[in-house]
């Protein structure tokens, strides 16, 4: 799994998300004969060169991005890894190939991606007959990649996938960001100094009010839970506060 591209991190001290999750698949990179470094030349495969020209435009873009496939420890179990990182990234962004739709970790991802609400992106790099499209994915519009451009960036299909990815860009940013928030108190045996507190809490709390209003990428179970404890828990503490100030002033007079 690659690194986020230095050009775009979001890193915090408690967790590190990124903007978009680059699904494609190995032999659509390395079984073409191309390099695995992704700065380096690209020869041969158009698919593979359509791969490259959305790393470039990711990266001229600012736009910090995870992609797979990439080696990590054989310790790290691929679904486990899939999970995780489809978490923690606001879209996911499947390059679309006979080959990747025979991938199991692109597959896996796309469920990942669906059961977190997450928006997806498909992008076509090779001609994809309609009736071997997942189910999901066939109500969804595929922008169009294949193309000789030097750059998407002067392509319609690239300013295109740009405009989607700006579109609602902090909407889905704050969905990402909640889920990763609770999703860490739900691992850690709900927590509750996990809990969100105070200002924070009231951004999501304003959030969720309009998420739940929406017909798609709405908010998960999990996340309107972690809001609805946190809310209980602050304003538990907030009673007891007040009590006990109320209580030092009948004391002092």
């Amino acid at each position: 799994m690659k690194n986020l591209n230095a050009a775009g991190d979001r890193q915090s001290s408690n967790n590190l998300t990124a903007q978009v999750f680059l699904a494609y698949a190995a032999e659509d990179w390395l079984c073409a004969g191309t390099p695995e470094q992704p700065g380096a030349q690209v020869v041969g495969s158009p698919v593979a060169a359509t791969i490259q020209a959305l790393r470039q435009l990711l990266s001229e873009a600012q736009i910090a991005y995870w992609e797979c496939p990439h080696s990590c420890s054989a310790a790290i179990d691929p679904e486990s890894m899939m999970s995780r990182v489809t978490e923690a990234s606001d879209n996911y962004l499947l390059v679309l190939t006979p080959g990747s739709l025979a991938d199991a970790l692109c597959l896996q991802g796309l469920l990942f991606a669906l059961s977190m609400n997450k928006r997806i992106l498909p992008v076509l790099a090779e001609t994809v007959p309609t009736d071997r499209l997942p189910e999901p994915l066939q109500t969804l519009e595929a922008i169009d990649l294949r193309t000789s451009a030097p750059s998407l960036g002067d392509t319609d299909g690239g300013r295109q996938l740009l405009q989607t990815l700006h579109h609602e860009a902090d909407y889905h940013h704050t969905h990402t960001q909640l889920l990763v928030k609770a999703l860490r108190w739900e691992r850690q045996l709900r927590d509750s100094s996990l809990l969100l507190r105070g200002k924070e809490l009231a951004v999501y709390q304003h959030w969720l009010v309009g998420a739940n209003q929406r017909s798609r990428y709405q908010p998960l179970k999990l996340q309107t839970l972690y809001i609805l404890e946190s809310t209980r828990q602050w304003r538990d503490r907030s009673d007891a506060v007040s009590q006990g100030v109320d209580w030092l002033k009948r004391w002092l007079v």
